[in-house]
């Protein structure tokens, strides 16, 4: 490819060539705006209960569950989508009945949200998407698109926050006071005027940041301190399940109750970093990681031989026609996949032993993955010292990728191009540029954030540090955010897919908080460097 291509490619294999999708449907769209209102509306009858020292622990943290679960509204079909606004719904008449009910107990007025749907709607999907359309259309007239696309920056940063909240729930971590902050700028969005909303984003993207440091050592404290190891992307000739997603928890079930079994566990997408942890290291039959590309889904779940397991809080991009082949413990189950309930996997087991396998091994190159803690210590302390006394003219992180054909292109060309009084951190692509340092952590975001925060902490050096997100997602929204609140000048990102947020509210985005756009590799380094260090 000539590098005269590259004139802003969306690098995020998200995209339309490797999923098949841009953007919502109309009904889709329509129904995640019900969602949302019933979400709000909800949010705000708990905020009003809170007032009678009611806290519902169950409905709070099922709104973040949902939120969360939002994040992937293009992988869902109406069926589910129409689901989801009738269970917000029942919600909200649950909430808002019983604060009607705490009122009249105590003999006060209750303050009550108009009703503008009306209750025998919600029985009909025609009519919940008619609703959906209207708000969509009011949103239009009402708010200005200054409004409008600060708003979606702010939806997209909250859930990426209701995520990493459902992440630590599964490690029995509930932050009250964190889940009450969410369900309060739910409550109150209605009456957000844009200096406000871009303070809550602000907000919360520092909370989303200290969220992903909280999963981080919670991963450690769970299953042991990351270390250096190589990781088999080999198969061998058994029977086998595929573990993909982001959910330690899932996966350690799920080898425990395979341990005395002939099939083998090889993992999929940001599981990958498990291989680095003690605590699975014990198992004999996790085998290895199946697949290079963290988003290739639908090539990996097509080309596996065995079961496969969806993890809770993964991304639910599957190919439908494997039915009987795909399970998922998640809250939202794609069509075609078996639900799980209660962690029991007998049905996921009995697939795998039914299922060919792999009738022969098939030999791919081993990775190395992890790190030396106390190495990456010294790396930073010299790095930092160096940009202190101008050693270094700058230095480049470059986050988590998607690993696609083009980017990987795009950073070849990069790395190349670093001059010796430069430096590369990179935490996704290799060189054999002696001025790059590869960090691999199989794409793991929190632990991004965790080392992240060591090279950050020294705010001296911050306007020299020039930060590259390949991948644009919520998470990348919302940590560029976070480093443009620590100080950062020096943000760049790929452009988003208008499933993660739309163009107009991603030109926002980068105009607001000064991000740069990757095009070219030679005329972005070029362009990095003539950006004077303050």
């Amino acid at each position: 490819m000539n590098s005269n291509e590259y004139n802003f490619i969306n690098f995020d294999s998200d995209g339309c060539v490797s999923k098949g999708s841009c953007a919502l449907s109309p009904d889709i769209a329509s129904l995640q705006e019900v969602i949302l209102y019933f979400i709000k509306l909800t949010s705000v009858y708990i905020v009003k209960l809170d007032e009678f020292s009611l806290y519902n622990t169950k409905i709070n943290e099922k709104i973040i569950d949902i939120f969360a679960s939002l994040l992937y509204v293009n992988e869902y079909n109406e069926k589910q989508m129409y689901e989801m606004a009738q269970s917000v719904y029942l919600m909200y008449k649950s909430s808002m009945n019983r604060y009607i009910f705490e009122c009249s107990k105590n003999n006060i007025k209750p303050d009550l949200t108009e009703e503008i749907f009306e209750s025998s709607r919600i029985n009909i999907i025609s009519e919940v998407i008619s609703f959906g359309n209207l708000l969509l259309k009011k949103l239009y007239y009402v708010q200005s698109p200054e409004v409008r696309n600060s708003s979606q920056i702010l939806f997209t940063v909250l859930k990426s926050v209701c995520q990493n909240i459902s992440k630590l729930f599964d490690f029995n971590i509930h932050l009250s006071e964190v889940v009450s902050k969410v369900i309060f700028v739910l409550s109150d969005l209605n009456n957000f005027d844009f200096d406000k909303i871009l303070y809550s984003t602000k907000d919360l993207s520092d909370i989303d940041f200290e969220l992903n440091l909280a999963l981080a050592d919670s991963l450690i404290e769970n299953y042991g301190e990351i270390s250096n190891v190589t990781v088999s992307h080999s198969t061998r000739k058994g029977k086998c399940i595929l573990v993909s997603g982001n959910n330690f928890a899932d996966l350690k079930n799920i080898l425990e109750q395979t341990k005395n079994l002939n099939i083998d566990i090889y993992t999929h997408s940001d599981l990958l970093i498990s291989h680095c942890l003690g605590e699975f290291r014990k198992f004999p039959n996790l085998c290895g990681h199946y697949g290079r590309s963290t988003e290739n889904c639908i090539v990996d779940y097509g080309t596996f031989p065995g079961a496969i397991l969806l993890t809770k809080n993964s991304k639910n991009n599957t190919e439908y026609l494997y039915r009987g082949k795909i399970f998922s413990n998640d809250y939202v189950t794609p069509v075609g996949v078996t639900k799980i309930i209660d962690n029991d996997y007998t049905e996921l087991i009995n697939s795998a032993l039914k299922s060919k396998g792999f009738k022969k091994g098939r030999q791919v190159a081993d990775s190395n993955l992890g790190y030396d803690e106390h190495e990456i210590d010294i790396l930073i302390r010299s790095l930092t010292e160096k940009l202190a006394i101008s050693k270094l003219s700058r230095l480049y992180v470059i986050g988590p990728s998607s690993f696609s054909e083009t980017l990987k292109e795009y950073f070849n060309l990069f790395l190349n191009k670093v001059k010796s009084d430069e430096f590369v951190v990179s935490f996704s692509h290799e060189s054999g540029n002696k001025s790059v340092k590869t960090i691999n952590i199989g794409n793991y975001g929190p632990l991004f954030c965790y080392l992240l925060n060591k090279l950050i902490n020294n705010k001296q050096c911050i306007n020299k540090i020039y930060f590259i997100f390949p991948k644009c997602d919520a998470s990348s929204i919302s940590a560029i955010i976070n480093l443009k609140n620590a100080g950062g000048n020096n943000l760049y990102t790929s452009l988003c897919s208008a499933k993660t947020i739309n163009p107009s509210a991603f030109g926002l985005f980068t105009k607001q908080f000064c991000i740069g756009i990757l095009s070219d590799a030679q005329k972005d380094i070029k362009n990095m460097r003539k950006k004077s260090p303050q």
